[in-house]
């Protein structure tokens, strides 16, 4: 059987690579083995009757273990067809940083990358003496681990593969004429890019995956038009054609010469949020947002819709509002807490629910300023009356005002026939919950400061005034007074709102009822104990998104902890707080910490590729840094490593193993080290 020698460096797993490629086209009809640099030695004869190599400097210095040089190829690597199309989307004239794991093997890949066209982009070859901090995008053939870990996006394009032209020279040198290994290497060719053909295939490919975005778009009702950031479009939609009356192809072509001035002018300054426009007899909903790459501004999205759609989505946001049966569903009893600050702010929520003066309740987010609202009426006089919440950050500005004061039938185009009642309507003799007002826009809060004032709506299209007997509550985790001073909220209303106000204290103002809310939340999902250092933990912990995000920690430790608690049962991002004083005082107390330090290091590089380490390859590890030391002396850092449960230290090939505490130790340290003033 004939056979084909590979010769690499040192045993890696590209040897072994290499041979798959063959074996998918030659199966097992050739015999292939594989051979190392590093193991060759003086008189060793290689007599495979093709013999590979990576580069031409290596032929030349396998000349000496093979009897006739002519069997000597060097082998043509390419990338998989697949794996290119990440790069293509690069933006054109993008700094590029390719990484491999040799100089050589780096130019050799971007040579490879311009050999099958890619010359959009600025290749630079990676010297691991020099920083990129300018560059964001890193390509590697299958050696994600030698990037620069500050390095945004890196594309890994995967160990290159044989080319056809090394296939078609070893079916030649071996004089192989079989149909079946012919067509398996056509077959392969289909997975590749050759390098005499550059990637004119991907085109096909391209082409096919725009006809496919081309369906999806056209089956929207809103219209999409993308420009890019010189103006000129690249995309838009069978629905925006239809809006805008247009009956001819406009790609390549720039906004101004579609639009008349006003319409062009309308779009240029339009802002994220949604605004409204009138185009030949129509009112559309205009949203722009902008496209970014690695924070470089690329172009800008459209999204327009008609107010017939919009009257869609309002009518369905009205059916889910009206499911919520306008019903308050807790009490004061609900509120649970040991804190003396919260327990006076339920006391003098009690006293303001005998009231039907105006009320606004000021906590930040999660705090429960909707618990409070619903008590509030439920202690009232109208508790057996609607309770209607409405979130004025969530609701489009361009639903907001119909949604509170309704419309009469016929009001604008898309509007029901028998109009609707606003939500100040259907709150009758009722309480109003104003979630978030201080995100309420400004061309609203005039007519919301007339309904406080008079207790009077008009509904949008009519001239009819309507008496309304509502209490408002009004909520916010922003300072309105700071709002007023800089003119995005209305100073009357302001004052019109503050009459009755009451401040919620957040969760880490009130720690003593943290843990017990956490027990309160796990009630019904299973009774567990804490240890203390959970406890600690969670009582240290700041909790911005206060009594919300304590309940999805409760969520997170009934799916991790089937009996006690303890700081590895906890999110990782509230392991933060832990004080890393004692590891250190420990250390350096007892080992060099700078080399504990390396070695953390190492063994985290080395959990990250999913292998073991031990005392000898650190050692080599860090005398390679330039940093000697003795097995013994690594073995008495493990140990204390060990100790302090930074590692688990395994016999055997395992090796040691990064622990949770470990990583938060090592992340604390580095970040100490990067901000500490020079």
């Amino acid at each position: 059987m004939k056979s084909i020698g590979i010769v690499t460096e040192g045993h890696s797993s590209l040897g072994e690579f290499l041979a798959e490629n063959l074996r998918e086209v030659f199966l097992d009809s050739i015999k292939i083995n594989n051979y190392y640099f590093k193991r060759l030695k003086k008189g060793d004869i290689i007599e495979d009757d093709v013999v590979l190599v990576m580069i031409k400097e290596k032929a030349l210095q396998i000349q000496g273990y093979v009897k006739d040089s002519q069997k000597i190829i060097v082998i043509e690597r390419t990338v998989k067809d697949g794996q290119i199309h990440n790069i293509l989307t690069i933006p054109p004239n993008t700094n590029v940083l390719v990484v491999n794991d040799t100089i050589e093997t780096t130019l050799e890949t971007i040579s490879l990358l311009y050999q099958i066209g890619i010359n959009h982009i600025r290749l630079e070859p990676y010297d691991p003496e020099k920083e990129y901090k300018d560059i964001k995008i890193a390509i590697t053939p299958g050696e994600k681990n030698r990037v620069p870990s500050y390095i945004e996006k890196v594309i890994d394009i995967g160990n290159r593969c044989i080319d056809i032209s090394t296939f078609i020279k070893i079916i030649s040198m071996l004089n192989i004429n079989n149909k079946e290994i012919s067509d398996r290497l056509l077959k392969y060719s289909d997975t590749i890019i050759p390098l005499n053909r550059g990637i004119k295939n991907q085109y096909k490919e391209m082409i096919t995956k725009n006809e496919r975005l081309n369906t999806i778009i056209n089956l929207l009702n809103e219209g999409i038009l993308y420009i890019n950031d010189q103006g000129v479009i690249e995309l838009y939609n069978k629905a925006f054609s239809k809006m805008f009356k247009l009956n001819k192809d406009i790609i390549g072509r720039s906004m101004e010469e579609i639009f008349d001035n006003k319409v062009f002018t309308f779009l240029e300054n339009v802002s994220s949020k949604d605004e409204l426009i009138e185009y030949q007899g129509q009112y559309i909903n205009v949203k722009k947002i902008t496209s970014e790459y690695l924070g470089r501004k690329i172009g800008y999205c459209f999204n327009f819709q008609e107010v017939t759609y919009i009257k869609q989505l309002e009518e369905n946001l009205r059916q889910k509002l009206a499911k919520k049966g306008y019903v308050a569903k807790y009490t004061f009893d609900n509120i649970k807490t040991c804190s003396q600050s919260m327990k006076e702010c339920i006391m003098t929520a009690k006293k303001i629910a005998d009231s039907d003066l105006t009320v606004l309740i000021i906590g930040e987010s999660g705090t429960g300023k909707e618990l409070f609202a619903q008590s509030i009426h439920n202690a009232s006089r109208r508790r057996n009356q609607p309770f209607v919440a409405i979130n004025c950050a969530a609701v489009p500005e361009s639903l907001l005002e119909s949604e509170l004061f309704g419309y009469e039938g016929g009001a604008f185009t898309g509007a029901l026939k028998e109009g609707k009642a606003g939500l100040f309507e259907q709150a009758h003799n009722g309480t109003i919950f104003l979630d978030e007002i201080g995100d309420m826009p400004l061309s609203l809060q005039a007519r919301l400061l007339r309904v406080i004032q008079e207790r009077q709506v008009m509904r949008i299209g009519s001239q009819k005034v309507i008496d309304v007997n509502i209490r408002i509550i009004a909520a916010t985790n922003k300072n309105l007074f700071e709002l007023v001073q800089k003119g995005l909220f209305r100073e009357d209303l302001y004052y019109r709102l503050n009459v009755l106000p009451i401040y919620i204290p957040p969760l880490r103002n009130r720690k003593e009822d943290i843990i017990p809310l956490l027990k309160e939340f796990l009630e019904g999902n299973k009774k567990l104990n804490f240890t203390k250092e959970a406890e600690d933990i969670l009582i240290n912990y700041d909790w911005p998104g206060n009594v919300r995000e304590l309940q999805n920690t409760a969520s997170y430790i009934a799916i991790m902890c089937e009996h006690t608690v303890t700081p590895e049962d906890l999110p990782l991002y509230l392991l933060n707080t832990d004080n890393f004083d004692y590891y250190i005082v420990r250390l350096q107390s007892t080992v060099n910490i700078s080399k504990a330090i390396e070695i953390l290091k190492i063994i985290k590089d080395s959990n990250l590729i999913s292998k073991g380490i031990g005392r000898n390859g650190i050692a080599k590890i860090l005398a390679l840094k330039g940093i000697f030391i003795t097995e013994g002396e690594v073995r008495t850092i493990l140990s204390v490593l060990n100790e302090l449960k930074l590692i688990n230290s395994n016999i055997g090939r395992k090796g040691s193993e990064l622990t949770i505490a470990g990583q938060r130790f090592l992340n604390w340290y580095e970040n100490r080290r990067k901000h500490k003033p020079n």
